[in-house]
């Protein structure tokens, strides 16, 4: 509360104060995300200010000019203006007459200040200010990407989203990374955070994808004028989001034709270097299109129209370990076609009074076969996405204020198939989808199909300014009406199953006498987990886009207001506030289910944890006391302020500049729709059910409310231990039963529900649940202080030091602290331990709880006996759930059952997560003629980014903090703040172009980075009796990290060099103890330390090194390189050029190789035997087989980041 009174308080101020306490008149720029400015002070030569001088600016290429005059104070600013070249002509009674030529960008306010010199107006001085010029009005750190380096920079595939490359702290991913939907789309990581949530937009419309992150819509790089990149304190104007920000603009027409037509074209067989495993995999790439805009009425209306195709014929190398090297070799390829078109159609018209009006069409289509990353797990999908802006931008007022209106229309329209049954593809048991994670090993039917996501974005936004002396006041408002909708059958064609080094027969086929045969998936292994669907498809009971179900509903509004004061020609302060609301991403539309909606037929008389309780009361206070709220909560006050200061040096070559800002997050619909499910009492809901040891279950609840343990006989104990080739047949009638089930009981309760399991679970099996009540937007607080200065004409140097601190993540933490020791249930461990017993006759006689135990042990009694009878946490003996809903007691369930045995797990999303992110970014900037001798002209751009991030969210490979994280410790969630899987120390980035005198023109990007760190954890291969095994901090939670470590350790404080010492440490220090769970049974006289070691509960000593130097994790190089010689045609017609070119993607083929492929699970003695010989893991072999399994090919789409050489070549036609 104090937190929040606070930024209230400083919001008011912000707004009261400053036109107050600053100055008695205001000044602004007038930039928003809709386009550029110019503004600033014109002096004379003593400083003094001259007011009524008159200002010209003008625009040749459209005719643009506008007239106004300095006020008495000597400022003006004009705004917003479309990026481009202008002229700014100053003329005042006894001064000489100033022309400037500048260059607008976008989402920049241009430097207009500028000193006259004493004379005759008829004498006139030229300037030029440079294509590159230090910002003395933001303080925010940001750059423009220009048309000149979208020209001429070699982007392989022309993705628009892949111009930030070369910027300090971007790293760019494939879509494809964090959703099946985003397969042939590019994502930017901005400053260590996921691109999920970096928002992207075009023209002022917000086009980020709202239900999984990045662009909804591809556009084509011929269609772009200018991008913008924000990477910290951007500005108030700025959309909903709390790490980068893109701000696109698309070109114009102008008063001459102007437009290009291209061919690119690339083919494996045409200087391609061999993919992973020195294979050729068949690829052909047709790249084809062209724009022109010209005018319609000279100097009025203007068109541009841009259309491009990619037609491509592709393949992935299979790139399986080395275990798997036969099936490797007989289904070598995956094909992984990709075709897509995209469209855009722009029309300008400078109207009266000096206004201006656009209107934008696009159209993308996109279709791939992609495989998510997963092997034989081929999928097909296709998108379609129209879209529509419009904006209009005026003033009024005599210039003192400025308008600009927007509104935009877009949907998207996705549908995913499974692309299984193609016959070049390894399918070993038709039917059955199976998976060996480390050895890159996916066979069977895609557990994604069948999905479809749809969504639609109606927007509307309006900016404006007043500008009064020093002073401007700039205020916006926008509107946002969200829908988002579709299905998705997760694991409905097919149960997945997953085999591992732990399901490792030792008799190949369950032969007796016969040897192991790891090298064969369906008879050398039995199922280590298997998960089955419901066939089932939505995830909301609302109806959205002609569906019955999967509808999501929003509606987000955002306004600000800022004041920039000119303290001084040279200090600009501004201040401002920006106010956001997005409704229902937390469900706040459905009242919680209380007490009076629980199923006392299952949990009645003493199990019913709300005996004694009003019948109103919502469930979740059951799990929390402070949650009596009937709805979440619906944040309605998040003010946002900002406040930055830019002062440049009297050299007019120096800007220092510092910012801080606080900025919130918004919360995609896929967290919505998995928080949903559980709340709702019916529907066709998605739903999953899990058994075998990695889940720990051995039974099914079916809809119809029975418990299923065994199908046509074979008990799913058996079941999870037979080959798998002999268990396929009945795990498939296992799934056909259960959604037969399912399918005959639709309309029933939904079995998820919370007041039918009393279990807070998400949509779909997956383990965060519902919101809890308290729930906060996430926020970040932005600061930055840095330097800017021209170190040579046209050379700007920019050095940053940037820090992100964010806080209230939503994490998911169990609220009823399941399987924590401290929660002992003695009667419960003791009949478990009897029960053990009793199915040994030798231990009939058996009479005290020691007695029973020694005889079980005696007899072969393991720790998977006991916890299968109940010795373990709740979360693997009763899958999670309320021990009235396995249909037992308190007594009779699990033995570590959490605070409340009435109750299952409570797994909430809280807003408790927090990350940070510190660096040091330096940029140099220039676009110069004739640099050098030899060269007509240049721009380059080289970055170096010094950083780190930290987080609190746990996940062995998580760096996607805001897609429903987990914790490490449910008792002390923030306790380990660690790396994730983006942080990079070291990037340096560059990127230009530069044409030699005799024509040929030479364009480069590099890429630089240090090595990603990793994860080490405990060995979660199986998940039963865990809390004695791998529960060092007692908090209920498995597979923890590896004690000592925190998360990213590896790489960052343990290098290759120490892991085999750091097993070897652990060995003789963890090794053989007790964990807590093991200490509360000793203390409680249930059982010695004696007996919890002889049957195997006890932390377990880990798989020894294979080496004694593990694989390290590889840094990333790369070096594209294009070469190109501009014929000119001027006899045909002037400005006309044909021009060759020729492209290498990583011209020197490095080798690189994936951050996250190697597991950095320590597998234990069990798992792997005394020394791991297991590939795919840090602690296995370290030879050149098991790294070149790693290495990095082409993505889906265009993306090839990191992949083998290829070579392009390009033929265009510019007129």
């Amino acid at each position: 509360m104090t937190k929040q009174f606070v930024r209230l308080a400083l919001a008011a101020v912000t707004l009261a104060g400053a036109p107050v306490i600053l100055s008695p008149s205001v000044f602004a720029q007038a930039v928003s995300v809709n386009g550029g400015a110019i503004s600033g002070t014109i002096t004379d030569p003593s400083g003094a200010v001259v007011g009524g001088a008159t200002i010209s600016i003008s625009n040749t290429e459209t005719g643009f000019k506008r007239d106004l005059t300095t006020d008495k104070s000597g400022f003006y600013q004009i705004g917003p203006l479309n990026p481009g070249k202008y002229a700014l002509t100053v003329t005042a009674p006894g001064f000489e007459t100033t022309t400037v030529q500048t260059v607008v960008r976008t989402g920049t306010a241009t430097n207009g200040n500028y000193k006259l010199n004493i004379g005759q107006s008829s004498t006139e001085i030229s300037v030029s200010a440079g294509e590159v010029q230090i910002n003395t009005d933001q303080g925010g750190v940001s750059d423009v990407i220009t048309k000149q380096q979208i020209d001429t920079l070699p982007i392989n595939g022309r993705n628009f989203l892949d111009l930030a490359q070369i910027e300090p702290g971007v790293i760019l991913q494939s879509g494809e990374s964090f959703d099946p939907t985003k397969a042939g789309y590019s994502a930017i990581s901005v400053g260590g955070v996921s691109g999920r949530t970096t928002r992207i937009l075009l023209d002022g419309q917000d086009i980020t994808d709202e239900t999984v992150g990045t662009t909804i819509f591809n556009v084509s790089a011929g269609a772009i004028n200018e991008f913008q990149l924000n990477r910290s304190t951007q500005d108030v104007s700025g959309e909903l989001t709390s790490t980068g920000q893109v701000l696109v603009s698309t070109n114009s027409g102008t008063n001459q034709f102007h437009g290009q037509a291209f061919y690119q074209f690339q083919d494996h067989r045409a200087l391609f270097a061999r993919a992973q495993n020195g294979f050729d995999a068949p690829f052909q790439r047709n790249q084809f299109g062209g724009s022109i805009g010209g005018p319609i009425i000279k100097d009025k209306l203007f068109f541009f129209a841009n259309a491009e195709r990619i037609k491509q014929d592709s393949s992935a190398v299979a790139s399986l370990g080395t275990l798997f090297t036969a099936i490797s070799a007989t289904h070598p390829t995956i094909p992984t076609p990709y075709r897509e078109t995209y469209s855009t159609v722009r029309l300008d018209y400078n109207g009266p009074w000096g206004a201006h009006f656009f209107v934008r069409a696009n159209y993308n289509v996109n279709s791939v076969a992609s495989n998510y990353g997963d092997g034989y797990w081929l999928y097909a999908n296709r998108d379609n996405t129209p879209g529509l802006a419009a904006g209009a931008d005026f003033t009024s007022g005599g210039g003192k204020f400025t308008h600009s209106f927007r509104g935009s229309y877009e949907k998207f329209h996705n549908l995913i198939s499974d692309s299984s049954t193609n016959p070049s593809l390894y399918n070993g048991i038709p039917g059955l989808s199976f998976y060996y994670s480390t050895q890159h090993l996916y066979s069977g039917p895609n557990y994604l199909a069948p999905q479809g996501t749809f969504q639609s974005d109606k927007q509307l936004r309006y900016d404006g300014s007043w500008t009064k002396s020093s002073h401007n006041i700039r205020y916006g408002y926008s509107l946002n009406r969200i829908l988002g909708g579709g299905f998705a059958s997760f694991f409905g064609l097919s149960p997945r199953v997953r085999i591992a080094s732990s399901s490792l027969l030792a008799n190949c086929n369950g032969v007796a006498g016969a040897a192991a045969c790891p090298s064969d998936p369906l008879h050398g292994y039995s199922a280590s987990g298997i998960v089955l669907g419901n066939g089932q498809g939505y995830f909301t009971e609302k109806g959205g886009f002609g569906l019955p179900g999967g509808g999501v509903f929003d509606w987000r509004n955002g306004a600000y207001v800022q004041d920039s004061w000119k303290v001084t020609p040279n200090f600009t302060l501004n201040a401002g506030v920006r106010w956001t609301l997005d409704t229902q991403r937390a469900n706040q539309d459905l009242t919680l289910p209380t007490c009076a909606d629980v199923d006392t037929s299952t949990f009645s008389g003493a199990l019913n944890p709300c005996s004694g309780l009003a019948g109103n009361t919502p469930l979740p206070q059951l799990w929390n006391s402070s949650w009596t709220a009937k709805n979440t909560h619906q944040p309605y006050g998040n003010f946002a302020p900002q406040i930055s200061m830019v002062y440049q040096l009297p050299d007019k070559k120096t800007v220092l500049r510092v910012g801080y800002g606080l900025f919130y997050e918004g919360d995609v619909m896929n967290n919505t729709t998995n928080a949903r499910t559980t709340l709702i009492k019916t529907g066709a809901f998605n739903n999953t059910a899990s058994i075998c040891p990695y889940y720990g279950g051995s039974s099914v609840q079916f809809p119809d409310g029975s418990t299923v343990s065994s199908i046509n006989g074979v008990s799913i104990t058996n079941l999870c231990n037979q080959p798998l080739a002999t268990a396929a047949p009945n795990i498939q009638a296992l799934q056909a039963a259960y959604q037969a089930s399912t399918k005959q009981n639709s309309t029933s309760t939904n079995s998820t529900y919370l007041g039918e399991t009393l279990t807070a679970n998400g949509g779909s099996g997956t383990t965060g649940g519902p919101y809890g009540t308290a729930f906060r937007s996430p926020y970040s607080q932005q600061w930055n202080a840095g330097v800017q200065r021209e170190i040579v004409k046209g050379g700007v140097l920019s050095a940053d030091y940037i820090h992100n601190s964010t806080i209230k993540i939503a994490q998911w933490v169990d609220q009823n602290h399941i399987g924590a020791a401290r929660y002992l249930n003695a009667t419960a461990a003791r009949n478990a331990i009897a029960a053990t017993a009793a199915s040994y006759t030798a231990c009939a006689a058996a009479a005290t709880t020691a007695a029973q135990a020694d005889c079980a042990i005696a007899n072969g009694a393991t720790l998977d006996d006991f916890a299968g009878n109940g010795l373990d946490s709740g979360s693997q003996y009763l899958s999670g759930y309320a021990a009235a809903a396995a249909g037992k007691t308190p007594n009779t369930g699990a033995a570590f059952a959490g605070a409340n045995p009435l109750l299952g797990n409570g797994n909430f999303l809280v807003p408790i997560g927090r990350s940070g992110y510190d660096a040091l970014q330096v940029v140099f900037r220039q676009v110069a003629q004739h640099p050098l001798p030899g060269i007509m002209s240049s721009n380059l751009q080289i970055s170096y980014n010094l950083s780190r991030i930290v987080s609190s969210y746990g996940g062995a490979t998580n760096s996607d903090q805001f897609f429903a994280a987990g914790s490490w410790d449910y008792d002390n969630p923030n306790q380990y703040m660690g790396r994730n899987s983006l942080d990079r120390k070291h990037q340096i980035n560059f990127g230009g172009s530069m044409t030699l005198k005799y024509g040929p023109r030479i364009g480069l990007i590099g890429h630089f980075y240090s090595a990603a760190p990793t994860t080490l954890s405990l060995d979660s291969s199986d998940s039963t009796g865990g809390i004695f095994t791998t529960d060092l901090t007692g908090d209920g939670s498995i597979a923890d990290l590896a004690p000592g470590t925190l998360p990213g350790d590896y790489m960052r404080r343990i290098g290759p060099k120490g892991l085999a010492g750091y097993v070897n440490n652990f060995n003789s220090t963890y090794a053989g103890t007790l964990t807590p769970a093991g200490k509360a049974l000793v203390n409680a006289g249930i059982l010695t330390q004696a007996q919890l070691t002889r049957m195997g509960a006890t932390i377990q000593p880990l798989a020894a090194a294979a080496s004694t130097v593990a694989l390290p994790q590889p840094t990333t190089r790369s070096l594209d390189a294009s070469f190109s010689y501009p014929i000119r045609l001027a006899k045909l017609r002037e400005g006309i050029s044909l021009e060759p070119e020729i492209d290498f993607y990583n011209l020197g083929n490095f080798a690189n190789f994936s951050s996250t492929a190697m597991s950095g699970v320590l597998l234990n003695q069990t798992s792997a035997g005394a020394v791991n010989t297991t590939t795919g893991y840090l602690t296995g072999p370290n030879n050149y087989a098991t790294l070149n399994a790693n290495r990095i090919q082409r993505g889906s789409g265009t993306y090839n980041v990191g992949a083998a050489r290829t070579t392009e070549f390009k033929l265009k036609l510019n007129f």
